[in-house]
C-alpha cells in the first residue's frame, strides 16, 4: 500500500485514534478513557512514570492503579464486557502487540503481533474473543484470538486492507471497513469469517467510523460522499442509508446513547472540534462543548447519564466527564505522582 494512502487510512478511517494520540510524549496527558461496564472505573493510557502505561481509576475514591507498567507505550484499553480484563495496545516486545490485565491484579500476557492503526481491541460479548487488525502477513487483515485457548484465526485473507473491526452486540456478526472494490467501504461478516457483505457503495468517497446500536439493528457512520464527512445510519443489511447532519466542515465518531436514540459525535463545525448529540431521526442537535481547545475520543457512560471525553483546553490532554446535557463539567483530578 502505498505511502498516502497509509496516511489516509490513519487520519480517516481511523479517526478516533488520530484525535486522541498524545501530541507529546514528553507532555503528561491522560487519553484513550474507556468506561468499565459497571461504570465505577475508567481505563486509561496516561506518561504518569515517563512512557505511556495503561492505569485505572475508581471514581469513587479516585485511587489510581497502574495494570500495564513497561518501559514500552501501551494506549488504547477496552474492558471486557464481563468487566473482568482489559486489553490494550502495546509496543513492546515483538515490536507490537496486545496485552491484557486483570482489573483485580491478576496478570496473563496475551501478546498479539499487530498494526499500529486503529488499535482499540474489540471483545466478544462473551469476552471469550478479540478482534483485531494486523499486517503481519504483509497487508492489512482482521483476526480473532480466542483469549481462553490464545488460538488465532484469520477471518480475512487478500491483497487489500481491511481494518476496524467490531462484533455486533450478539456477537453473531463483524464490522468492519476495507478497500477491496477500491476504495474505503463498510463491510459485515460472520465471526468465523464467512459470508462477508459490502454494506455501502460509495464509489468516491470514505465511509469511517463505522458503529453498531446497542440493539444491533442499525450502523451509524461518517461519510464524505457529499464533499465534506458527514453522519449518516444505516440498517444493519445496508439498506435504509439516510443522512443526519449537512454541514461544511467535519462530523466524525458517532456514538450510540445505551438506549439507542441519540448520537454523541465531535464536529468541527464552528472552527474547533466540540461535542454535540443529536437524535438518530435527524433531529434535536444540541451542541454540547463550546471550547478553543479541541474535546475529542467521547462516549457514554453505560447508564447513558453521564459522557467522558478528552479535551486539551488545559494546554495538555485531560480527561473530563459531564451530564449528557452537557451540564456539571469537570476534570478527572489524577495525580501526578502515582
Amino acid at each position: 500500500m502505498k505511502r498516502s494512502f497509509a496516511v489516509l487510512i490513519f487520519v480517516l478511517l481511523c479517526s478516533r485514534a488520530a484525535f486522541c494520540q498524545p501530541r507529546d510524549t514528553d507532555t503528561l496527558s491522560y487519553v484513550h478513557p474507556y468506561w468499565s461496564p459497571d461504570g465505577q472505573y475508567i481505563a486509561f493510557a496516561s506518561a504518569l512514570r515517563g512512557n505511556f502505561d495503561i492505569y485505572v481509576i475508581d471514581l469513587n475514591t479516585h485511587d489510581v492503579q497502574n495494570i500495564s507498567s513497561h518501559p514500552a507505550h501501551d494506549y488504547y484499553p477496552a474492558w471486557s464486557p464481563n468487566g473482568k480484563y482489559v486489553a490494550f495496545f502495546s509496543e513492546r516486545e515483538r515490536e507490537l502487540y496486545y496485552d491484557m490485565r486483570h482489573a483485580h491484579n491478576e496478570s496473563e500476557q496475551f501478546p498479539i503481533s499487530s498494526a499500529r492503526d486503529g488499535d482499540l481491541p474489540s471483545w466478544s460479548p462473551d469476552s471469550r474473543n478479540l478482534l483485531y487488525h494486523s499486517n503481519e502477513d504483509g497487508d492489512m487483515e482482521i483476526y480473532l484470538r480466542n483469549y481462553q485457548t490464545q488460538d488465532i484465526r484469520k477471518l480475512t485473507s487478500n491483497e487489500t486492507t481491511d481494518v476496524y473491526p467490531f462484533f455486533s452486540p450478539d456477537g453473531n456478526h463483524i464490522l468492519f471497513l476495507s478497500d477491496r472494490d477500491g476504495n474505503i467501504e463498510i463491510y459485515t461478516m460472520e465471526p468465523d469469517g464467512r459470508n462477508q457483505q459490502r454494506l455501502t457503495h460509495s464509489p468516491h468517497s470514505y465511509e469511517v467510523d463505522p458503529v453498531w446500536s446497542p440493539d444491533g439493528e442499525n450502523i451509524a457512520f461518517a461519510s464524505d460522499r457529499n464533499d465534506n464527512f458527514d453522519l449518516y445510519v444505516m440498517d444493519a443489511d445496508g439498506s435504509n442509508q439516510t443522512q443526519l447532519t449537512t454541514d461544511h466542515h467535519f462530523d466524525l465518531a458517532p456514538q450510540w446513547s445505551p438506549d439507542g436514540r441519540t448520537l454523541l459525535f465531535t464536529s468541527n463545525r464552528f472552527g474547533n472540534f466540540d461535542l454535540y448529540v443529536i437524535d438518530i431521526d435527524g433531529t434535536n442537535m444540541k451542541q454540547l462543548t463550546a471550547h478553543s481547545g479541541k474535546d475529542y475520543y467521547a462516549s457514554w457512560s453505560p447508564d447513558g447519564e453521564e459522557i467522558i471525553f478528552c479535551s486539551d483546553r488545559s494546554g495538555k490532554d485531560e480527561i473530563y466527564i459531564m451530564n449528557r446535557d452537557g451540564t456539571g463539567l469537570r476534570r478527572i483530578e489524577i495525580s501526578s505522582s502515582r
